[in-house]
């Protein structure tokens, strides 16, 4: 149990030496704007997937017990 507590307080405190690395190194360091905005568009096309993978995998949870969110595009059962 003890080794549960230290992994996750070691994670948490490892964000804001994360966030200093790729903020120094990678962004500011790179010298180059255009691997800069392939950074950007990498992270906003992941975070993007991951945000409607999320969706359809609440949907789909929240379909067992019987609510019913908006599906986007038009598509679905027809009722």
């Amino acid at each position: 149990m003890f080794a549960i507590i230290e992994f996750v307080v070691r994670v948490v405190t490892d964000v804001g030496r994360f966030l200093d690395i790729f903020v120094n190194d990678l962004i500011l360091g790179a010298g180059d704007p255009l691997s800069v905005l392939a950074i950007v568009f990498g992270m906003t096309f992941i975070g993007l997937a991951s945000v409607v993978f999320g969706y359809s995998v609440i949907g789909a949870l929240f379909a067992e017990i019987g609510v019913k969110l908006p599906s986007f595009g038009g598509r679905g059962r027809a009722e």
